[in-house]
């Protein structure tokens, strides 16, 4: 089938039209999230046909790699329909397509995201690069989300690709956000599991929690010699914090902020999927550039690099759909009594060590808190426990979405990603695990 289409279309052709389904998606999903009766499986349909579309231009590894996902997620839907789960097809077909408008929407910021600095400044380096850049990452990615990511990552970005140390310090000082961030989607799935959670408590703990994180992430690659894959620290070149370069993070983070306080339903990524484009279009008006002439140069330029990015969300969608209902197929209760400090480190880290297999975090805490409510357990432990799975297991599994994104936008092996991240997600677990303990002993926090 593929094919033929690819026969009666050439590739030029094929790269416009894909373009255009993903705009239409990413409208497609802003129309719904404003209230108009567009569900999201229509958004879902224009992303597939896009990826179809752009199938042939993968590189060999990534087709391999969603291939892989879709048969697995395949096989699991399929065992779970022979066991009698019911499989909504539209939900199948919807898949990933927030997350996918999401990152369309801040590819709209590329229209007027332009570095401040000089041609003759010299790109900030060394140890004070790399915190700052930890620092600019953890901060407005806490606010902003994964859009914080790709706005420095861009910055930074040499021949479309980042360096090891700088993709570590964009990656881990992001995730190191869901330790604590109220706006992150961390932060919503957990409380909608422990609703009765306390912030303040939760805070006392994780926040040091986030803090660690920077800090080790800092010394790690400050003191690892130079070989192969590790550069010296005096190479890293960091994220200029002038005014300038930040002033338009600044300004969607105030504008997502303002856009939250005022529709509280909207979560933090369906506020930047509309708040992203419109932002961009309104500062194109002020600097008088014509938005149509920008809004078409993007649908035939970057739109359609994101091939990478539509087959692998895509088909990692189609896994969680089908591990997810695999797992309610041969779900059952646990054979526990309470859920205290024990089993709640057992329950982190056996959630970290699945995100390790390619299981996000969402699909644990889903099925953890279907398991563990009965026992009813303390909910601001049990967020503490998932808030640490999400922040360390998103960051090392191989199939999160920020390591896919890095994978697609910065050609980084997501796998890689994962092994350079180990020792990492080792240190921050007896960390964590230190963490459950102290707050359920220490006076005032248990």
């Amino acid at each position: 089938m593929l094919a033929t289409l690819y026969s009666l279309f050439p590739l030029s052709l094929r790269r416009q039209l894909a373009g255009i389904l993903i705009l239409a998606a990413m409208v497609m999903m802003a129309a719904g999230l404003l209230g108009l009766p567009l569900a999201p499986h229509w958004a879902g349909l224009a992303y597939w046909g896009a990826a179809a579309l752009l199938w042939q231009g993968l590189a060999r590894r990534n087709r391999t790699q969603a291939l892989v996902l879709l048969l697995v997620g395949g096989a699991c839907l399929a065992w779970s329909a022979g066991q009698g789960a019911d499989i909504d097809p539209q939900r199948l077909v919807a898949g990933n397509s927030g997350l996918l408008s999401m990152l369309v929407a801040v590819s709209f910021l590329s229209l007027v995201s332009r570095p401040q600095t000089d041609n003759d400044e010299r790109a900030p380096k060394g140890k004070k690069a790399l915190a700052s850049t930890l620092a600019a990452v953890h901060l407005f990615g806490s606010v902003i989300n994964l859009s914080s990511v790709f706005i420095i990552g861009d910055r930074l970005a040499k021949q479309g690709s980042v360096t090891r140390e700088q993709a570590l310090v964009l990656i881990r000082g992001f995730t190191a956000a869901a330790f604590w961030s109220p706006f992150f989607a961390a932060m919503a799935v957990s409380l909608s599991v422990a609703p009765n959670a306390s912030l303040v408590r939760l805070w006392l703990v994780s926040m040091p929690l986030a803090l660690c994180s920077l800090l080790l992430t800092g010394w790690q690659l400050s003191r690892r010699p130079a070989h192969t894959e590790n550069a010296p620290v005096q190479h890293f070149t960091g994220y200029p914090l002038h005014a300038g370069g930040l002033l338009l993070p600044g300004l969607l983070a105030m504008a997502v902020l303002a856009m939250h306080q005022w529709q509280p339903q909207l979560s933090i990524l369906a506020v930047i999927t509309l708040m992203a484009p419109a932002l961009t279009l309104i500062m194109l008006v002020v600097k008088r550039q014509p938005p149509l002439a920008a809004v078409n140069g993007l649908t035939q330029g970057r739109l359609p690099q994101m091939g990478n990015e539509l087959a692998l969300f895509l088909a990692a969608g189609v896994l969680g759909y089908g591990l997810e209902s695999l797992f309610s197929t041969l779900g059952g209760s646990l054979p526990l009594t309470r859920f205290g400090a024990v089993e709640a480190s057992v329950t982190y880290l056996a959630t970290v060590g699945l995100s390790l297999l390619g299981i996000h975090p969402i699909i644990c805490i889903a099925l953890a808190g279907a398991v563990l409510m009965p026992l009813e357990p303390d909910h601001t432990l049990l967020a503490l426990v998932f808030l640490s799975s999400w922040a360390v297991g998103t960051s090392t599994g191989p199939l999160s979405g920020i390591n896919l994104a890095f994978q697609g936008r910065y050609g980084l092996d997501s796998f890689r990603i994962m092994r350079w991240n180990l020792s990492y997600a080792a240190i921050m677990s007896v960390l964590v695990v230190a963490a459950i303990f102290i707050l359920t002993s220490v006076p005032g926090l248990a």
